[in-house]
């Protein structure tokens, strides 16, 4: 008959229950640090690539017709292309085309709508107005009245957003800056990115705007932080069990070998960073009783140890590659497709660069802006490819004038350089360059018309009290007086 034990608080139980203390405890932890992280990691993941769809779709966008529809609720012919266009994205694209990380499970399938909207002022009998909304295929066949278009609103004032959801949307459309928020509205709720989108004038007509699902957001978290705490959780009841095997065994020879071995493992490996340096020599032990089996369990959890440690480094090379691939896709998603050079989004960033430079008082820079002539003849007569042709031929042009200086495409047919330095030293004869050379493309009557390339150029140089878009607008209104200078030669 087995004796009973007379030790009041019996080292087995204590340890159980501290152990299941510990656990509990390191569940609560590592619960709140992985909602905090994973939610902090998903939401920035799912930002990121909200901005990249709204890049890509205003890319598309001819804000003055767009503009011109919003306000008289007029149908144009660029308007019917740029519904067709979002029509078909999310048809073609919304199930299997990734965005930046060809890794990542975050597809266009999370979008709920991508649209844009007037918002109007208060006292309008509705507020809010539809301009455009990408429909799918199946909406479209299946749930016709569902289907919104330019002009749609809701039957009453309340009906598609409540009072403060139309705050918040009109103070995003008297900004300019993008704005993330939690919306409310009839179709759910939804994590929306809002940007204010505005003409050539700078008036703002509208709020671009696309939603993803909260409830996948959420999901998404969830499901991370379950299986995050389900590792913590499950190598935390491994280890606590190879404790209480440990503490079964009878302080005995063996158990001193098995100490000394790990104190040995313990001082030779000390300062190792090579996992195959980590081995662990178990002791010689006969008794093949429990002490036995802890030697087995510590030899195995140590070759573990390596095997997880080596998998650390490879998931630290993994991410540092996974790294280096976002950052080329951020240079990708700074260049403009066609002519390669950069884009609107890298202006927007130079743009920010030369406020810096302006509020440090050190800002010395012009501002070129070109608008190519004929493309629409171009397009229209010979087709997009040859239209194509002459944007690269008039870009061309562009670089080969202002060689140390950025030249971005803002728009189909607008281009922006950016004087600085030797270029901005030299700004009026290279002005005079570039005009020049536009002049010679267009006399020269043996080429083809999509390479005679023809445009107007206007410059702005930075002075004291400016800021860089009162810098373009300048620039900009020098182009358009250049362009009014042409027409009446030409008549």
């Amino acid at each position: 008959m087995r004796k009973r034990s007379n030790v009041k608080y019996p080292l087995n139980r204590s340890i159980i229950c501290a152990s299941a203390l510990f656990i509990l405890l390191l569940g609560i932890v590592i619960s709140a640090a992985t909602v905090l992280v994973f939610r902090t990691s998903i939401y920035a993941r799912y930002e990121k690539q909200m901005e990249s769809i709204l890049n890509y779709v205003e890319a598309h966008i001819d804000h003055d017709d767009m503009a011109e529809c919003a306000n008289t609720f007029v149908k144009s012919e660029k308007y019917e292309e740029f519904q067709a266009f979002l029509d078909t994205f999310i048809d073609t694209y919304a199930d299997n085309a990734f965005i930046n990380d060809p890794e990542s499970d975050l597809k266009y399938k999370d979008v709920h709508y991508i649209y844009i909207m007037k918002v109007a002022d208060v006292g309008d009998p509705y507020e809010i107005y539809e301009v455009c909304t990408a429909n799918t295929t199946y909406e479209k066949e299946n749930f016709p009245e569902y289907v919104l278009t330019l002009g749609d609103h809701s039957d009453d004032l309340d009906g598609w957003y409540g009072e403060d959801t139309r705050k918040q949307f009109r103070a995003i459309l008297q900004g300019s800056e993008d704005v993330f928020l939690t919306n409310a509205s009839e179709w759910g709720v939804d994590y929306t990115l809002a940007r204010p989108v505005v003409n050539s004038r700078g008036e703002h007509y509208g709020v671009l705007c696309v939603d993803v699902s909260k409830d996948q957001l959420i999901e998404t978290v969830f499901k991370t932080v379950i299986i995050n705490i389900a590792l913590v959780v499950g190598l935390g009841i491994l280890f606590i069990a190879l404790l209480l095997v440990w503490m079964r065994l009878n302080v005995t020879k063996p158990l001193h070998d098995l100490e000394n071995s790990v104190v040995s493992f313990a001082e030779t490996t000390a300062g190792k960073h090579d996992p195959d340096e980590l081995v662990f020599t178990p002791p010689v032990i006969r008794s093949h009783n429990e002490v036995a089996s802890l030697a087995n369990a510590v030899t195995k959890l140590s070759a573990d140890m390596r095997d997880y440690i080596k998998y650390m480094v490879a998931a630290e090379d993994e991410a540092r590659g996974l790294q280096e691939h976002v950052n080329e896709m951020n240079d990708i998603a700074y260049k403009d497709a066609l002519t390669q050079v950069k884009n609107k989004a890298a202006y927007d960033e130079k743009a920010e660069s030369l406020a810096w430079d302006i509020m440090n008082s050190t800002a010395k820079f012009g501002i070129v802006m070109v608008d190519l002539n004929y493309l629409k003849v171009i397009n229209d007569k010979y087709g997009h490819d040859k239209g194509n042709e002459y944007i690269i031929g008039s870009c061309k042009l562009i670089c080969e004038t202002f060689v140390h200086s950025p030249v971005y495409r803002i728009g189909g047919d607008e281009f922006v350089a950016v004087l600085e330095g030797q270029d901005y030293n030299n700004r009026e004869k290279l002005l005079k360059q570039l005009k020049e050379a536009f002049a010679s493309a267009l006399n020269e009557s043996g080429m083809p018309p999509w390479n005679r390339c023809s445009a107007a150029v206007g410059m702005a140089v930075f002075q004291a009290g400016d800021n860089v878009e009162a810098v373009l607008k300048r620039a900009d209104q020098a182009m358009y007086e250049a362009k009014a200078r042409m027409k009446a030669g030409q008549g």
